[in-house]
């Protein structure tokens, strides 16, 4: 994760911390040459707090601050950044132009998601899935298609997985819920107005929720304890459509649920060679 993310991800930050944080993120070029007592003299920051703001983030140290700091530098003058995620082709650009295009922009996404993923909490999410007897998934609008994709996977393994569509199912779904389900929310802005009754039903019910969304957003971060991110580059509104957030979404379902896959890779293996032949129904002659 880069240290523009972690910063954040990290919504317990004071005044003098955030004061500290736009500082480093506007001179991300002369932090490599500073010293703790010069950045502290820059900013008005103590020396003490400065620690305690990199450990706040998940940084050992100032020194570790400063390698990250560089490797970000590295990354970003890769050019893959340099795509326009709202705006990936132009008018005049032709079929070729828009499909390299568009490579160059779920390439970015992809990157950007991998670059926010904290890995310990991944694993916490994963093993809570993993260990959930049904998981239910709130979403809405281009997300549900995502959801399916992700229950489907699910299903292939033998996994419950309900993906409620309409704002009743879903406040049905959720007041059904009980401590063994677990609940995922889609959410990329967090801003959708069916979030919170949602939330507070999930809350009531003792049903842990994983919420995914875009770095920065946090939704009813006293309920919600578990967050993944992904990329942020996507505009709102201002956009053609919305190749970022659902390519980084996909992205990320695929990767929780090749992580519960894993967790019991021979088993699933033989489920699905030994369910092949029922939910399968085409005549498919393989050749050897």
């Amino acid at each position: 994760m880069t240290i523009e993310n972690m910063i954040k991800c990290c919504d317990n930050l004071t005044p003098t911390e955030n004061q500290l944080a736009q500082y480093i993120l506007q001179n991300k070029e002369q932090i490599e040459k500073l010293s703790i007592q010069n950045l502290s003299e820059k900013t008005f920051v103590s020396k003490s707090a400065i620690h305690r703001f990199c450990k706040k983030i998940g940084v050992d140290g100032f020194n570790g601050l400063k390698v990250r700091m560089v490797q970000d530098i590295v990354e970003e003058s890769k050019g893959e950044n340099q795509i326009d995620v709202n705006f990936p082709f132009a008018s005049n650009d032709s079929q070729g132009v828009i499909a390299q295009k568009l490579l160059k922009l779920y390439e970015a996404s992809i990157k950007d998601t991998y670059n926010s993923i904290n890995v310990e909490e991944l694993n916490k999410s994963a093993v809570l899935l993993h260990n959930a007897g049904i998981i239910d998934i709130y979403t809405h609008a281009h997300n549900i298609n995502v959801a399916e994709n992700f229950q489907d996977k699910m299903r292939s393994i033998g996994r419950m997985v309900n993906c409620p569509k309409s704002f009743y199912e879903q406040r049905c779904t959720a007041t059904a819920s009980k401590r063994n389900h677990v609940a995922i929310i889609l959410s990329y802005s967090g801003r959708a107005t069916f979030l919170p009754p949602i939330v507070d039903i999930l809350h009531k019910k003792g049903t842990e929720i994983i919420w995914i969304g875009r770095v920065g957003t946090s939704v009813a971060p006293n309920y919600i304890k578990h967050h993944l991110y992904i990329s942020d580059r996507e505009n709102l509104r201002n956009r053609i459509s919305q190749f970022s957030s659902h390519i980084a979404m996909q992205y990320m379902l695929d990767v929780i649920f090749s992580c519960i896959f894993r967790m019991d890779y021979g088993r699933n293996i033989d489920y699905i060679q030994e369910v092949a032949g029922i939910v399968d129904d085409r005549n498919i002659n393989e050749e050897k």
